[in-house]
């Protein structure tokens, strides 16, 4: 993920991140999982690549669920050290866990049935995005796929990405320099550097990388989620996540 330094190695950083649902209850804690596990079907027998792999909910999901292997890595070494921490010693032998940064990593040529990434791309710069989408391709076998999901765009590309109340009560989302790609700085847990870019930038990115694309979804939450998580309101305002499946033919 592309920081001037680890983000996740700063102990203040890493102290507030395991604080939030996803780290405390993995899977159960990430309301756009459904989609994902549906999107990436069955993977028994299969090699698996898993970038930006935090704290290895999803490295170790997919041993459990029949992969033959799994190859696991984050720029964070706090990261990785947590993963393998918690990482069961069965399923240890089929775990490698690295620490790599995407935004230079190279990756082994028709190599995995799978390659997955949860909530990262968006860490880099579109020159990254770009170059690593390449690796992906050429990493995957013939019939591979590759499933991510990243912030929407419509998440990532306000300058104060919260709602904001107007005069009559109602809440709005307030979209704003959507066309303008590049980096957004936060003060989300303290700060933190991301990068914008459109949903035609990804589309176009995936296509030229010669992927061709099978799902696509712009998560929001149902009514019967907001429901039972009232706290997920604001989920019905605007998509938060964007989650893709692309494959190599």
């Amino acid at each position: 993920m592309a920081q001037e330094t680890p983000l996740y190695d700063r102990p203040d950083f890493f102290d507030a991140y395991l604080t939030l649902p996803r780290q405390q209850k993995g899977h159960d804690g990430a309301p756009e999982w459904p989609t994902l596990r549906e999107m990436i079907g069955a993977i028994n027998n299969q090699e698996v690549l898993d970038l930006g792999c935090g704290l290895g909910w999803y490295s170790r999901h997919a041993v459990e669920s029949g992969a033959s292997t799994v190859d696991a890595s984050d720029i964070s070494s706090k990261m990785i050290q947590r993963a393998k921490d918690m990482t069961p010693e069965g399923l240890q032998s089929r775990i490698n866990y690295d620490v790599s940064d995407l935004n230079d990593l190279v990756l082994k040529t028709s190599t995995y049935d799978l390659v997955y990434s949860s909530l990262t791309f968006h860490y880099l710069p579109n020159e990254s995005f770009t170059r690593l989408l390449k690796e992906i391709y050429t990493s995957l076998k013939p019939g591979g796929r590759f499933v991510f999901s990243v912030e929407h765009p419509i998440y990532t590309s306000p300058s104060n990405p919260s709602l904001e109340k107007l005069a009559d009560g109602r809440e709005v989302w307030p979209l704003n320099n959507y066309a303008e790609e590049g980096l957004r700085e936060t003060n989300w847990l303290g700060g933190v550097k991301k990068y914008h870019r459109t949903v035609t930038t990804y589309l176009k990115g995936l296509m030229d990388a010669g992927f061709v694309i099978r799902d696509f979804v712009e998560w929001m939450a149902k009514r019967e989620d907001v429901e039972k998580n009232p706290q997920w309101i604001a989920e019905r305002h605007r998509p938060m996540f964007l989650l893709v499946k692309v494959e190599k033919l």
